[in-house]
């Protein structure tokens, strides 16, 4: 049979990609690999949704022949391009293959290339990658009436891609497309490293595992327990909503108005793009939680000199930012006091992911709570994006602007490991495209289009005027979250006692149980009376303890009283401060 179009014997549905280089290497994930890992294990056939895709739409076509070279040439020289990550006596791995083959799939795009390259990227998507026996890259391409390649589309796992080194593998490849040269060349605006090495992933795992890197690992602990010895338990002590079975929203906003709006507040107070959208995002969510702390994962990527920048690989890792909100200051001054703490959790990012666990666990221990670190913020555009290159916006440019801004809520997910994430990427064309997830179990209703809709409106307001932290729920019509007057407020955070009853009753075998606050002073303490005498209130502490994972709104007793007996029925509460004690002993370590 023959192509009609060419005359020709007609072209596989398929190209082979063949690929042979040096030697076959195996070492340990990296820090951020086990970061991934862990996740994608715990989504299972939803770790689809973490697949980066993009289609390519070629400025000229090439031959199919250019497009297997350079992409052959990009494999050979990245190990991230042909490593399986395996799991092997129970630990995770990546193994370098020195040979393999690519299947690179073929569509017909004669009239629309970009919509078909589009469609192309999405079906490879659909599915979650199986590390054992695929590559962490899928390719697509798309031929006119001569065959040539018009469009590639590109499809990666999240367990070798991060944001910054897809681009730059896009970017790589796009090069290798262009021009005279049938060499892959180095990104636009970026040169060649200065050693002849490239960067590789068990390059990454080995310094991480050397002296200089498990010091920087310690710097960044001691960190993360600084940060956590005095923050809520978590963001999400809060009234749960019924929901459906699908309670995980996603809104975007494209925006080219946040992006005009946060630059030049950036400019205006010496900071960035990333400390204006991250104050933002604390200040609207503390407005709605009624904290006064702010705890949040702060997803960075660190690439602060040339390897890292050039390294083809998964680099970020999750950074803790734990601060007091500034409530009685204007936005500007709450800009300023945010820098110097997110540049501190960026900075100490750097660290072992299983140290982190455990540090996590044994504060939380320490402190009778289980820390849920569920609210994430991403910054994932690349410095210069949208600079300020000519004059401020005013208010009616702004306004301009703001017209032009499409929201779109996606289809919701059943569930996440976040409860809340926002995240900003370059949109091209100067938008910012703006994300956010919301769990609706915690901010139900139309929270999620509020948040997302109001932090372009906050930022566009404090282009033109002075605007109070105080004036944010107002300005942006948010309802905080009411709390019955069962709740306390604790070292913990927002506590319900009744439902730390119910733990301690669950944890004592089902006995009579009350839980008293010391006072009615905010940070108050609680203890729990429990109608048993034969309690031991250290044991009965691990075992709630084990309890809490999981639970927002309740913590450990600061301390606990064995009685002999419940009081009268009907006596009341403080009644239990009455009854004869067997035993007493504390929540917490001496």
């Amino acid at each position: 049979m023959r192509d009609a179009t060419t005359g020709g014997p007609p072209d596989p549905a398929v190209l082979d990609l063949p690929f042979a280089v040096g030697e076959a290497a195996s070492g340990p994930l990296t820090w951020a690999q086990s970061v991934m890992w862990d996740a994608m294990q715990w989504f299972g056939k939803e770790a689809n949704q973490f697949n980066i895709g993009q289609p390519l739409v070629l400025a000229e076509p090439v031959g199919q022949a250019r497009l297997l070279a350079s992409l052959r040439g990009l494999v050979e020289a990245h190990q991230t391009l042909r490593t399986r990550y395996v799991a092997r006596s129970g630990q995770p791995r990546q193994e370098v293959h020195a040979s393999g083959r690519y299947d690179v799939d073929v569509a017909d795009g004669h009239d629309d290339p970009a919509r078909v390259a589009g469609e192309l990227a999405g079906r490879l998507a659909e599915t979650a990658f199986d590390h054992e026996a695929e590559w962490p890259l899928r390719v697509g391409c798309v031929v006119d009436g001569e065959r040539r390649v018009t469009a590639v589309a590109l499809v990666g796992s999240h367990l070798a891609f991060d944001g910054w080194a897809f681009n730059t593998f896009v970017d790589l490849l796009r090069a290798g497309l262009s021009g005279d040269s049938e060499q892959p060349a180095s990104p636009a605006g970026v040169e060649p490293s200065a050693d002849a090495g490239v960067p590789q992933a068990l390059e990454q795992a080995a310094f991480e595992g050397s002296p200089a890197g498990q010091q920087q690992s310690r710097l960044g602990l001691r960190h993360w327990e600084q940060g956590l010895s005095t923050a809520p338990a978590s963001m999400f002590d809060l009234p749960r909503a019924a929901t459906g079975d699908q309670p995980i929203e996603r809104h975007l906003l494209d925006s080219a108005a946040v992006a005009a709006a946060a630059a030049a507040l950036a400019a205006r107070t010496r900071t960035s793009f990333s400390t204006v959208l991250l104050c933002l995002t604390t200040l609207v969510l503390t407005a709605y939680n009624g904290h006064d702390t702010a705890v949040l994962k702060l997803i960075t990527g660190n690439r602060l000199d040339r390897r890292s920048r050039d390294l083809i690989a998964l680099n970020t890792l999750d950074a803790l930012l734990a601060f007091t909100v500034p409530r009685d200051v204007d936005l500007f001054t709450a800009i300023r006091q945010t820098h110097r703490p997110a540049f501190d959790a960026y900075r100490r990012a750097q660290c072992d992911p299983r140290a982190v666990a455990t540090v996590v666990e044994e504060t939380g221990r320490r402190r009778g709570v289980s820390f849920d670190l569920s609210t994430y913020f991403n910054n994932g555009h690349r410095g210069n994006d949208w600079a300020v290159t000519g004059p401020e916006p005013g208010p009616d440019r702004l306004a301009e602007l703001r017209r032009e801004s499409r929201y779109t809520r996606l289809d919701p997910l059943p569930r996440s490991d976040m409860k809340f994430m926002v995240a900003a990427s370059n949109g091209g064309a100067g938008v910012c495209r703006l994300g956010l997830l919301v769990d609706t179990t915690y901010l139900p209703g139309a929270l999620g289009e509020t948040i997302v809709r109001g932090i372009e409106t906050l930022l566009c307001d404090a282009v033109a005027e002075e605007v109070g932290v105080a004036e944010i729920p107002g300005r942006i019509g948010l309802a905080p979250a009411v709390r019955g007057a069962d709740w306390v407020r604790t070292p913990a955070g927002w506590v319900r006692p009744a439902d730390v009853a119910e733990l301690v009753r669950e944890a004592a075998g089902g006995v009579e149980v009350a839980v008293l606050a010391a006072g009615p002073a905010p940070g108050t303490g609680l203890t729990a009376y429990v109608a048993d005498a034969s309690a031991v209130p250290e044991e009965l502490h691990r075992r709630v303890l084990a309890l809490l994972p999981g639970r927002t709104g309740v913590a450990a007793p600061d301390g606990y009283v064995a009685c002999a007996a419940a009081p009268p029925a009907g006596a009341g509460p403080d009644a239990w401060r009455g009854v004869p004690v067997v035993a007493r002993g504390p929540g917490r370590p001496a």
